[in-house]
């Protein structure tokens, strides 16, 4: 094409239009960028605010004398809270070994329940993973007990597993026949202790779980009635509440347990009643 006058004006006058739109993108993307920059910190401030009240618990651990039989604080138990590895997620652990000379008789016996959990869809508390052990012996000798459940709620499926000194005797997979929350006793015992099911006193409180292959409840009521012995070892101010749970979870004879809290909704005195081989085991918070 011939460069006649005309062309050669238009082609002076193109790359100009060029770099004034490009200016102009230029300017519109730095504004985005201060209005960003100037929104973050607010966004961020935002967010630690709501941070689940959860987080003012992680860290802490309670310890306790435990007694049973004829043995009196040949036990320590302690429960535990801290982040789990992914972010979003919480691990409780609740322990009980043998002392002196009841870590002889009882063949060095350890007891733990342990519980990820995560904040579900309606704010409370939830199991990912919960499983029990049974450790007694120690080195070579040592034998360990295992059961966990594992939930996967969006396609409504628990993996169950049964694990006898790492070796699998029972792996299968149950269908969770529910659509709404679940819980397991530790991520009952901090949705307790947060009271997001309202105070502890004066109410009964369901909260569905899941053992034995089948959907059952975990009860918090006030608790009414004590032997004259129960009411002496809690002789002291807090809510006494009783708890009914599956008698698998702490391998009783019965379902009734009994706990002490103090103002600060922490477990300060409680009874585990009939566990099988020991009678009724107790637990005072070390202060």
């Amino acid at each position: 094409m011939a460069k006649t006058p005309q062309n050669i004006a238009y082609m002076t006058q193109r790359p100009q239009e060029i770099l004034d739109v490009m200016r102009i993108k230029f300017v519109l993307f730095f504004n985005w960028l201060l209005a960003v920059s100037l929104l973050l910190p607010a966004t961020v401030s935002a967010s630690a605010s709501l941070s689940h009240p959860i987080e003012t618990l992680v860290g802490e651990q309670l310890t306790y004398d435990v007694s049973f039989l004829w043995f009196d604080q040949l036990a320590e138990g302690s429960i535990t809270l801290e982040h789990g590895k992914v972010p979003g997620t919480y691990l409780a652990v609740m322990e009980a070994r043998t002392l002196g000379v009841a870590y002889f008789i009882t063949r060095h016996r350890v007891e733990r329940h342990q519980t990820l959990m995560e904040v579900g869809p309606n704010g409370l508390l939830r199991p990912l993973r919960h499983s029990s052990h049974t450790f007694k012996g120690k080195g070579r000798s040592l034998q360990e007990k295992r059961k966990s459940y594992d939930f996967d709620y969006e396609i409504g499926q628990i993996i169950y597993k049964r694990v006898k000194n790492n070796r699998i005797t029972s792996n299968q997979e149950l269908p969770l026949e529910t659509d709404g929350p679940i819980y397991d006793i530790l991520s009952a015992f901090y949705n307790l202790r947060l009271e997001a099911f309202g105070a502890l006193d004066q109410q009964s409180i369901h909260m569905p779980t899941f053992h034995r292959k089948k959907m059952q409840e975990i009860v918090v009521q006030p608790a009414i009635e004590l032997s004259e012995r129960d009411k002496k070892f809690f002789a002291t101010e807090g809510t006494l509440c009783k708890i009914l749970v599956d008698p698998s979870v702490f391998k009783t004879e019965g379902s009734e347990l009994y706990v002490c809290f103090d103002k600060n909704n922490r477990l300060v005195r409680g009874i585990i009643k009939n566990v099988i081989g020991l009678g009724d085991v107790k637990g005072v918070l070390r202060y």
